[in-house]
């Protein structure tokens, strides 16, 4: 009976080891030392910073010749994800100072990823080039979503708990966001911009969300403000929580609405040209000189808008095809339909050089009409027939 009563004790042992662990168990300097041990692991160094701009070279190449394997090396490249965790761990410990230092370091890690994306990407590249890959960051993704949620939210235990920054977690985290802020360099140097502020937004929007998730780990791991300012937790998950939820609701109509509609003007001038290129069609004549009355039978083709043909898009390697205002490969776009998008095609085809186009029309997922040239190499029918047979 002399000795002091432990209540830990009538619990089992992994439910003591585990109540040792919590940071509500400690006292008050052992929490500031178990905080300056942390904020040690997430301050960035120099190596941050280098392997910061050397995975911008590798996104923005990655970019430029449609290679994701390029893409996943940058980003386990610029795997370490500290400052993000340093942001989280500021908000939910109250601490201004160091949220600013973090957020300086971050924001330069980012500036310097950007610039060397945009300078490997986008410079000195032909109009051509239709970036893919990169446009596939401008809308949202539930997946890309999903993955840098849970990647923050393994990457915040795994500091709470083992006190390191676990590799796999910080790469789907640095996926999520370097990608679309190197894709938003490429477009902003290009000056497209359709394909940098849906990037940016997609970029902003993941940023939101990992650090509300990130709080939201350490503040259920017993992280809790040393000071008292308990207001500040709140008003940084409350602020955040605001940003990502409006980011949610505004990034397709965003997207969407930077997007050029096509004029009227060329869609009237594509048709006439699109029928006097049916006409090539007559050079089965051989075969039908047995009847000379289905001979005639070209001259419905003339109106290729009466009968719409239903098509897909495929053979893109899973990345979507853009759609341009105007059968060339310069041409502005007008909008991206995704892999296995259901088209239909209006008139063609428009031989430009060495390809071949059609003029097709698709619906987005906000029910907005589109008109534009996709490219045939894209269609699942290769040789469409816009006319019913006789």
């Amino acid at each position: 009976m002399s000795e002091p009563y432990d209540p830990l004790q009538t619990h089992s042992r992994a439910r003591r080891r585990r109540a040792r662990r919590m940071l509500t168990q400690l006292r008050a300097d052992e929490r500031e030392t178990f905080l300056e041990d942390l904020g040690q692991i997430v301050s960035p160094n120099i190596g941050f910073f280098i392997f910061a701009l050397l995975a911008g070279i590798l996104i923005g190449i990655g970019f430029r010749f449609e290679q994701r394997a390029l893409l996943v090396a940058g980003a386990l490249l610029a795997h370490q994800m500290g400052p993000l965790m340093g942001l989280s761990l500021s908000a939910v410990s109250g601490s201004p100072r160091f949220f600013l230092r973090m957020l300086a370091g971050f924001t330069v890690a980012g500036l310097l990823l950007a610039t060397a994306a945009g300078v490997a990407g986008g410079l000195a590249i032909s109009s051509e080039t239709s970036f893919l890959l990169a446009y596939g960051h401008t809308e949202l993704n539930f997946i890309d979503f999903g993955l840098v949620m849970l990647g923050a939210g393994l990457l915040a235990y795994h500091l709470a708990r083992e006190e390191r920054l676990a590799p796999l977690p910080s790469a789907a985290v640095a996926y999520e966001l370097f990608l679309p802020l190197g894709a938003a360099a490429i477009g902003l140097l290009r000056t497209e911009p359709e394909l940098w502020q849906g990037a940016a937004l997609t970029f902003a929007l993941h940023l939101a969300w990992a650090i509300v998730v990130a709080v939201a780990v350490l503040a259920a791991l017993g992280f809790r403000p040393l000071t008292g300012a308990s207001r500040s937790l709140v008003a940084a998950m409350a602020l955040m929580g605001l940003v990502a939820v409006l980011g949610v609701a505004g990034l397709g109509a965003s997207v969407m609405a930077i997007l050029p509609t096509p004029p009227p003007s060329p869609t009237a001038t594509a048709t006439p040209t699109a029928t006097a290129t049916i006409t090539n069609t007559p050079t089965i004549t051989p075969t039908a000189t047995v009847t000379s009355t289905p001979t005639i039978t070209p001259t419905p083709t003339v109106t290729p808008t009466a009968t719409p043909q239903p098509a897909q898009v495929t053979d893109t390697g899973g990345t979507g095809a853009v759609v341009r205002v105007v059968p060339d490969p310069q041409g502005a776009h007008v909008g991206f339909v995704e892999e296995g998008g259901s088209i239909l095609i209006l008139a063609g085809p428009e031989q430009i050089e060495e390809s071949t186009w059609w003029y097709i029309r698709f619906t987005t997922k906000l029910g907005e009409t589109i008109e534009g040239w996709l490219l045939g190499d894209y269609i699942s029918t290769a040789t469409p027939s816009l006319s019913p047979t006789p």
